[in-house]
Order: structure tokens, then sequence, then C-alpha cells
């Protein structure tokens, strides 16, 4: 019977297990043969360094594509969070992992089938040991548990592998599925042939060797239009999405159906992480808006409605400003303008304020932005490209052969009726 009436006790109570050093605490879970999926793993890296990815100074050396990708976070992949880790050395509190993955522990024990004993003895361990606390690198950490973890089937680096769709890929670029291939020994190439898109339709839809046979007779078009028609979407050239697909098919996971994920994650995690990823999304919707704050000033004030002038200042008022560049220079000699232009005496002017315009103003965002795409994502556009290119002057060539043959068959019959028909009569 457990001493702990319910798990906010044991909540308390885990912060004093934390002095149980990693390498013991590894050797009592191994007695009562206790492991854990890699997808719980997941949950606890990314709580552990959560305060860490967030920190405000750290955010704000961030790109914007980066900030942009870590809105989808809470979907990150083990091999995206070890990545975080390595690029921007962040710090790995071991004690916080330590606590939440005995919190989960507790709380699973049902589903587990984790005996009180081994409760009972992790409350001994804790007696052997003072209240130093274990430092330790994630590198370091993660060679001693890793055979703690196993990958449940139908999951793929820690993520139900039916949930790899175009929302959770917008954290990912083309160089980061190549990447977790190789993390898995499966080398993703930018394009596949033929024979592959067939063995992964066989695959996809276990196909027999007559099915086989009619696709073999198939061109690629006609393939990838079979695939569509089944509800699989799949090309040649390797999306993000196809990319997936390949890992699946390489992988075996086709036949491979996924079980529910049955823990329960309601455990205390960071307290500070909320509050620090509230104030940066302020802060960010800030930066955004901007801009915009300014535009909106500089033409109010550029275009006084109430002010009454001759018709020719009336019309350069009614012009609509346009602000490129030097769109300062233009607003001081409009303003100039109001100033100079001679105006009735009993007119009431509204005065005109200079208005402090910074010179840093941010350029609106182009969609055709070359720094938001990857190196590989640019080389498929460019091949992409390219080959519209070619398609476009080959259907030209052709129209101006037909279009040259058109003439000369109109020439040859305009000149063979002139000859058949006004030659007699000019003869006469």
């Amino acid at each position: 019977m457990s001493k702990f009436k319910n798990k906010e006790e044991f909540f308390d109570f885990s912060k004093l297990l934390l002095v149980i050093p990693l390498d013991d605490l590894i050797k009592l879970m191994n007695k009562y043969e206790i492991k854990l999926p890699l997808y719980v793993h997941r949950f606890l890296l990314k709580e552990t360094i959560r305060p860490e990815v967030f920190e405000p100074k750290r955010y704000n050396t961030y790109t914007d594509e980066l900030r942009f990708r870590l809105r989808g976070y809470d979907n990150f992949s083990i091999f995206l969070l070890e990545k975080m880790i390595g690029e921007y050395n962040l710090d790995f509190s071991l004690s916080r992992y330590k606590e939440m993955m005995l919190n989960l522990i507790f709380v699973n024990k049902e589903a587990l089938v984790i005996r009180d004993k081994f409760f009972d003895e992790l409350e001994q361990l804790k007696h052997n040991y003072t209240v130093d606390l274990e430092v330790m690198r994630y590198n370091e950490f993660y060679d001693h548990v890793q055979r703690m973890f196993y990958e449940q089937a139908g999951f793929l680096d820690g993520i139900n592998i039916n949930d790899w769709d175009d929302d959770l890929l917008t954290s990912y670029t083309l160089g980061d599925l190549k990447a977790l291939g190789a993390k898995y020994d499966v080398k993703i190439p930018r394009r596949i042939n033929k024979g592959k898109l067939i063995e992964i339709l066989v695959a996809k839809f276990k196909l027999s060797a007559d099915e086989t046979e009619l696709l073999e007779m198939k061109s690629v078009l006609e393939l990838e239009i079979y695939a569509k028609e089944k509800g699989f979407k799949i090309s040649i050239d390797l999306k993000k999405t196809d990319m997936i697909e390949y890992m699946k098919f390489a992988l075996g996971m086709y036949n491979t159906f996924p079980k529910d994920d049955f823990f329960d994650y309601h455990v205390p995690v960071f307290s500070d992480a909320e509050a620090v990823e509230g104030d940066l999304v302020e802060e960010e919707v800030e930066e955004v808006y901007i801009p915009e704050e300014i535009h909106d000033e500089v033409e109010e004030e550029a275009i006084p409605e109430p002010v009454k002038v001759p018709e020719e200042v009336e019309e350069e008022v009614l012009e609509e400003p346009v602000f490129e560049e030097s769109f300062a220079e233009e607003f001081e000699e409009e303003k100039s303008q109001y100033i100079e232009e001679p105006m009735d005496e009993a007119t009431p002017v509204k005065e005109v304020h200079d208005i402090e315009i910074p010179s840093d103003l941010p350029a609106e965002p182009s969609l055709a932005d070359s720094n938001l795409l990857s190196a590989e994502e640019k080389e498929l556009l460019d091949e992409k490209i390219n080959l519209i290119i070619k398609k476009y002057y080959k259907k030209r060539r052709t129209r101006r052969i037909i279009l040259t043959i058109v003439l000369v068959v109109v020439l040859a019959v305009g000149a063979w009726a002139a000859y058949t028909y006004l030659w007699p009569l000019i003869n006469n």
C-alpha cells in the first residue's frame, strides 16, 4: 500500500529524490524492468529545455525564420530538440528532467505495472546521499539512459507516424528531413525514379504481381494520378511530405499501426515557461505591427482634410503619395508647398507638424525573399523554374514553325490563284 494519499503528495516528495545519482536511479529502474517509450522522452526533453529555448535574451538573437518555426515547438521531434541543444549550446537541467520523469512514473504506475516497493526503495536511496545535485551535459546524459527507452511501433522519432502532416512539417527544412533520415540510416534522395515510385505504391497498397505489371506500363505522370485517385499524394520530386513517405517505405512502416499514447502527462512542469512564452508572443506582435502604425500616422498628417487652399494646391493634395525609400523628402516638399502658397487670411489652417520618421524603417517582406528558403528548397525551385522556361520556349518555337508553315501555304495559294486567274486576264 502506497504511503502517498494522492499524486500531489508525491509531487512534493519527488523534489527530495533529486539527490539520487542517475546511475543508481537507472539500476533501480532496470531492477523493476521499467522501460519507457521514446515519446515520453520527447515530452520530458521538450519541457526540460523549454525555459532555455524561450529565454528572452537568447530568443532575441533568433532569426525570423527560426521564430516562425518555434511556433510549432510543442510538435518538435527528438531530432529538432537535440538540434536546438547542439546549435545554441543550451543548458540541460538534469534535476528538472529527473523530477518530471519520477512524477510521470508515479502517475502512470498502474499502466506501467509498477509495485509500491519501487517507491519504497527510492525513499531508502534518498537517505544515502547529500543535497548536492548532479550536473551533466545532454549527450552524456543520453548515453546513460538510452537503454531505458524504446521506440513504440508506429512512431517515428517520438511522434505518431500519422501526425507527420503539413502543419507539423512547417517546422522542418528539407535539410532537417534529410538529416532525420540519416539518423535512422535512411538516405533520402532529392528525386526518385519510376521504379522506386512503383515500389512505394506496391508497398503502400499491397498490390499483387499482376497489378504491379499494370503499373509498370504506365508513365510517371499516370502513376502520380493513380496514387492521387487512391488518396495518396506523392511525386518523383520529393517534397517534405514525400520525404516522410519515403522514410515510411524505407523503414517498413506501411504495415505498422501505431498504438495510442496511454500516458497521463498531468505533472508539474517549469512554472515560468508559460509566462515567458506569453511575453515573447506579445513582443513579437508589437514588432510585426510597428511599421503599419508609422505608415498610418504619416498618411494622416500628409493629407490634412480640413485645409481649404486654391485649386492647384487641392489637386496636389488629392494625389495619393507614394511612399518609397525617399518618402521623407517628398513629405517635406509637400509640407513646404502648403506654407508657400498664398491663402485667404480668414481661412483656418491646421498646422503641419514635423513627424519623426525612423531611418531604419523595415521594408515589407517579399513573398519571394530568398532568405526564407533553404539551399535544398532553392535548388528544387530553380529546377522547377528551368523546366517551366524550357516548356515555354518549346511551345513558342512550335507556334513559330506552325505560323511559318501557314504563311508559306497562304502565299503559295495566293501565288497559284494569281497565276491561274489574273495572268490570263493581263495577257488578254
